[in-house]
């Protein structure tokens, strides 16, 4: 028997749509393309492909999970944030009405072996995929792959008044990330128990990542400190963020040096004049 399919690929192919809005490569209506994220629509809901890092797990579930579609000025795709949905979960909208308890989150799974894109092309012919139930406490942390996604455009929004606060954080596994956050402790989310970091970087001693805005469980956070000017004196002089003593481990998935080489590539297609869509496609 086969075993799973390895998708770090398809995840940096995401990453790589990612970085090429970011940088103004792309210009879209939706900023964003929603062939990027969407996996299916529905009349009152839509699944979007989301990266989930669960207990017990030791690599990312990829899968669809189903929200429910907002009224919004954002357009048909509209809907709550991600950390919103994870924190304070309304009822779930299904189409049998079926009771469920709002502590679980409904995922729309891949085949292990198959490719995120081949997937993602049959939820939204609407063939039937297996889901799952998992307790949202069981989720460490989330990458969302829109990039104007609604934590991010709330933060955006915010950033004048609150002058775009930026912090550290180390993880229980030794990850150390800087970012934006929404929904630190706050008279109106202190019991929350996740919180959106908006534009986050992991650090390490060889190389700052980028990354999709990260949704957090508190409890896979060890440490959190407001920074005070630039990040380098954090960085290098502090024990408790100095990258020497940082996780290298991607947050994405362990094998960095996958994603370096794939990194590498897409700059060497760049320079000989080329998107790096190409190396995407192969990886």
């Amino acid at each position: 028997m086969n075993g799973p399919t390895h998708h770090l690929p398809h995840v940096l192919m995401l990453l790589h749509a990612v970085e090429k809005v970011r940088n103004g490569e792309v210009s879209s209506g939706e900023v964003m393309p929603p062939e990027v994220f969407l996996a299916r629509e529905e009349k009152d809901t839509l699944w979007e492909l989301i990266a989930l890092r669960l207990q017990g797990l030791p690599s990312l579930l990829l899968g669809g999970v189903r929200f429910r579609r907002q009224e919004s000025g954002r357009g048909r795709l509209a809907r709550q944030s991600l950390v919103s949905y994870l924190s304070a979960p309304l009822k779930e909208v299904r189409a049998d009405e079926t009771p469920r308890p709002t502590h679980l989150v409904e995922v729309m799974l891949p085949d292990a072996r198959e490719p995120i894109l081949k997937f993602l092309q049959r939820a939204r012919k609407g063939e039937d995929c297996p889901t799952l139930l998992l307790d949202r406490d069981d989720v460490l942390f989330a990458f969302d792959f829109r990039l104007e996604n609604p934590s991010r455009m709330r933060h955006a929004q915010t950033a004048a008044a609150a002058a775009a606060e930026r912090y550290l954080f180390r993880t229980t596994s030794g990850h150390v990330l800087s970012a934006a956050p929404h929904r630190l402790p706050t008279k109106l989310h202190r019991d929350d128990p996740f919180l959106a970091l908006t534009r986050p970087t992991q650090h390490s001693a060889t190389v700052d990542l980028e990354l999709p805005t990260l949704v957090v469980h508190r409890s896979f956070l060890s440490m959190t400190a407001q920074v005070q000017g630039g990040l380098t004196p954090w960085l290098h002089h502090t024990q408790p963020f100095h990258v020497d003593q940082a996780s290298a481990d991607h947050l994405l998935d362990p094998e960095l040096e996958q994603y370096r080489t794939y990194r590498s590539r897409v700059l060497e297609d760049q320079r000989a004049g080329h998107t790096g869509g190409g190396a995407a496609r192969s990886a």
